[in-house]
């Protein structure tokens, strides 16, 4: 738990310092940045476990792995695209702690669940809701309901990750080629999108390379071994301190606001992460009361 507790702090600092990166960046080119520096970063770890890679099979290990660098793809290229629809970064922050609502909505239609699942899953919907509401952002976009799919996005991912360990495969191996297939995915979109000139050295590399060492590879590397001894409900509600850490640093670097709608909307959220038996006994009593009343 101590290593997905690095992870989340780590995580924790994407948003607030990747709102300054992508700024006047295009964020499917910056995804594309981002991914090439963590495939280089991680590629010598990986050369020493050349005997397991060859041992795998791509009905058995690479499709695991295929599916969710595909996954990744979008993941990261809407979490970046996030932070530029115009909602606060808290507020994007904090939509991110649905990720295990959407889990809890996975188990229960594979039978594992029961209707606290979609208690819930509506309780972290309607503090979505609430969060991307646009009375003190102008009108209502579509982009703003990205931050929703990018949490839609990991929760799948985490599935997959979780998969991909329980397999054998090793956390290194299994980050580097999630990361190497996402940035194929990336890369191919923008060729589909005819924007290959763009794919430049940037300018301010050493800025993208700190951010991807410290952001992308070390908290991979801690949540991947993290996960090896932990359920991926439980993971989930540990990477969600992401969002918490990333929200009050977006408060201290961007100085943003912290409206009605915010703190209403995150309690519903925090709510639906609360413990299934917490919930019960908090109903039990709060029916006791009533009667008695």
């Amino acid at each position: 738990m101590l290593l997905l507790f690095l992870s989340s702090f780590l995580f924790g600092l994407t948003h607030p310092l990747g709102a300054i990166l992508v700024q006047d960046e295009d964020t499917l080119v910056f995804s594309c940045q981002f991914l090439a520096m963590l495939t280089v970063l991680q590629l010598p770890f990986v050369i020493p476990k050349w005997r397991e890679i060859k041992k795998m099979t791509f009905k058995r290990e690479f499709s695991l792995l295929l599916i969710s660098g595909l996954i990744g793809t979008f993941l990261y290229w809407c979490e970046f695209s996030s932070l530029k629809v115009g909602l606060p970064i808290s507020h994007v922050t904090f939509l991110l702690l649905t990720v295990p609502a959407w889990i809890l909505l996975y188990e229960y239609f594979k039978g594992e669940g029961t209707k606290w699942n979609l208690n819930k899953w509506v309780l972290a919907l309607i503090g979505s809701v609430i969060l991307i509401n646009p009375t003190r952002h102008g009108n209502f976009s579509v982009g703003y309901l990205l931050p929703i799919f990018t949490s839609l996005l990991t929760a799948a991912w985490l599935i997959y990750t979780k998969k991909s360990l329980e397999v054998g495969i090793s956390p290194i191996v299994s980050s580097f080629f999630n990361d190497l297939f996402s940035l194929i995915g990336v890369v191919a979109f923008i060729f589909l999108n005819g924007r290959e000139q763009s794919l430049n050295p940037p300018q301010n590399y050493q800025n993208i390379l700190l951010y991807s060492a410290v952001i992308g590879v070390l908290p991979n590397l801690f949540l991947y071994y993290g996960l090896r001894r932990t359920h991926v409900l439980a993971a989930s509600l540990m990477i969600m301190l992401e969002p918490v850490i990333s929200g009050i640093l977006s408060v201290l670097i961007h100085q943003e606001e912290l409206g009605l709608n915010f703190l209403i909307g995150a309690l519903f959220i925090a709510v639906s992460n609360l413990p299934t038996g917490f919930l019960i006994y908090m109903r039990r009593n709060y029916i006791s009361l009533s009667k008695f009343y």
